[in-house]
């Protein structure tokens, strides 16, 4: 950052930071202007909380997709290790693929 000879910011030297990031099918993305703008920091609290689901839920009582699509996540994805044991990778279509055929067979179960 240059400042002027008033001690402002001179904004043609301002160079911006690009954030951003995505999980799943959400994403974010936001520019940070030096002392201009609020810090990374200070807006951590306008995202949304992560979604968590009791165990006993998704395992016993799934009333959601979701809870069909957390279980197979958390429970099946660990037993069954598909994929020689990779790690789920949401931006893998064939782990998704398989995700979402196992979600649906234990959807039907109930």
């Amino acid at each position: 950052l240059v400042l002027t000879e008033n001690g402002e910011i001179d904004t043609s030297t301002v160079i911006p930071l690009i954030d951003g990031g995505t999980e799943g099918f959400k994403g974010n993305a936001r520019v940070i202007y030096p002392r201009m703008s609020a810090c990374i920091d200070c807006t951590l609290d306008l995202f949304p909380p992560q979604v968590n689901y009791p165990l006993c839920t998704i395992a016993h009582t799934p009333r959601l997709p979701e809870h069909c699509v957390e279980y197979v996540k958390v429970i099946q994805w660990t037993e069954e290790g598909p994929f020689n044991g990779a790690s789920l990778d949401a931006d893998d279509p064939e782990h998704v693929d398989w995700v979402l055929q196992k979600a649906s067979e234990r959807a039907q179960s109930f």
